[in-house]
């Protein structure tokens, strides 16, 4: 049976290879020039990495370690210490880190009570508020907190507002790219639970090139070498449907149609949002997908000709343009300092500018003197190091505002119509918006695909 994907980011391409494995005849569709999504990379005039964001693998992300295993990259990330560090004035540094050799949580609760990044008073609201969760939280209870916000989450459980800026905020915005008022309580408190309860599952890994390099460009090869068929430059066109409204095929920009036993999206939902045939808006289902609204992200990349900092991890800010960062230099050296970029010896910056609704508009040019103008502030050595080279991407709709009262429209990855599925880090897992959530869409929609056409076919052959 012929399957038709359109959309080349991390759940497409998940979908593809497992469908592969399963027999299916696949045909991959992708509309940019790179394969990727939301974390394609590029090259610029100068050989160098261009990220649209900053990319980290955490413990918790069993399917994407599971993905990578099958594909043979399972080696080309390397784990980093675990710790939450915080990014202070003048080169300081403070730190979140679970004791060694203690079993979770206490390893967390006595790790918490020796950080120095809060006061005591808020390390007592925060064992109050945060110990029940660690010890009695399940999914039910996640789910059941999708209708405030984390900020009245945090007050409802008595924690201080101190803890809440220093602590959460940058988390917020890494995970979601908006603020604790905006986002839900529910992908927070599901942060804290995997993080809190296991060692392994809160781990953070770097792609020791890119995940270009490292993890899609496997992809495609795994894909490629199954049979599996990549078009690039194929932007989805329209729909044309038969009388049931199933699809009948698919028109492409250039001209050309596919046709195929079943179809798959794994666009982002923005761009699904602008395909769906009006017939199919008699569903909720699909109606509920108007429910998303994409998160507004850019990323800043810096290239230095002198290292600034020797942190060999994943950073955090506080009351910066910039949420989380780090020296790509140092945490993906396969890369960065392989002997041929722009800053060989210098450090290369890689910061997540969130939120971001107030940069989209601005000049590339003032975005990087601002950002510049705040490193210099935590860190010496940028006053003494010249910039070689800024790039600036912007991404108005990334993934979707995790806002209260949206966790319910996560649709399922079967829909109401019979030859049409969705996969993407939207749709419904019991994961979050992330690389981990698209990796776990695109499995569920090969096997839910897979069993819907092996009914079917078993229908078919019984007796009238």
């Amino acid at each position: 049976m012929k399957i038709a994907i359109f959309g080349g980011g991390i759940a497409g391409l998940s979908a593809a290879i497992h469908l592969l494995d399963k027999g299916y005849e696949v045909s991959l569709y992708e509309k940019r020039s790179v394969l990727g999504g939301k974390v394609s990379v590029w090259k610029d005039h100068d050989g160098d990495s261009i990220e649209s964001g900053l990319h980290v693998i955490f413990g918790g992300y069993k399917e994407l370690q599971a993905l990578l295993k099958k594909i043979g990259a399972e080696n080309n990330f390397e784990w980093k210490d675990l710790a939450l560090i915080y990014a202070e004035k003048n080169g300081a540094q403070t730190r979140f880190e679970k004791a060694k050799g203690l079993p979770s949580p206490l390893a967390e609760l006595i790790g918490g009570l020796r950080t120095n990044v809060i006061t005591w008073r808020d390390k007592l609201s925060l064992v109050r508020g945060l110990l029940p969760l660690l010890l009695f939280g399940n999914e039910e209870y996640f789910r059941s907190q999708d209708h405030i916000t984390y900020s009245e989450w945090h007050a409802r459980h008595h924690c201080t507002e101190h803890s809440l800026q220093r602590l959460w905020r940058p988390i917020s915005l890494a995970l979601n790219f908006i603020e604790p008022n905006v986002i839900s309580a529910r992908p927070m408190i599901t942060i804290f639970n995997y993080f809190g309860r296991n060692y392994e599952d809160a781990r953070f890994g770097f792609f020791k090139a890119n995940p270009g390099e490292s993890m899609i460009t496997p992809m495609r090869e795994y894909i490629e070498a199954k049979g599996g068929k990549i078009f690039l430059h194929a932007r989805l066109k329209e729909f044309k449907l038969n009388d049931d409204d199933t699809i009948c095929s698919v028109a492409l920009s250039d001209g050309r149609w596919v046709e195929a036993d079943a179809y798959i999206s794994a666009l982002p939902v923005h761009s699904l949002k602008k395909l769906i045939p009006k017939a199919w808006l008699k569903h909720d289902y699909f109606y509920n997908l108007f429910h998303f609204v994409g998160s507004p992200v850019a990323n800043c990349q810096l290239w230095f000709d002198k290292k600034i900092t020797d942190t060999n991890n994943l950073m955090f800010a506080h009351g910066t343009t910039f949420a989380t960062f780090a020296d790509v230099s140092i945490t993906c050296p396969e890369d960065y300092q392989a002997g041929q970029g722009t800053a060989t010896g210098g450090s290369v910056l890689s910061l997540v500018l969130a939120p971001a609704h107030h940069l989209m508009e601005l000049p590339n040019d003032v975005i990087v003197r601002r950002v510049l103008d705040e490193l210099r502030m935590l860190f010496p050595k940028v006053r003494e190091a010249n910039l070689l080279k800024a790039t600036v991407v912007k991404i108005p709709e990334s993934v979707y505002k995790a806002v209260p009262g949206v966790d319910k429209y996560r649709p399922d990855q079967v829909s109401p119509v019979e030859n049409f599925f969705l996969c993407g880090d939207y749709t419904y897992q019991n994961y979050l918006a992330s690389m981990e959530g698209a990796a776990r869409s695109g499995k569920s929609v090969a096997e839910k695909l897979d069993a819907k056409m092996k009914h079917r076919v078993h229908a078919e052959q019984q007796p009238a």
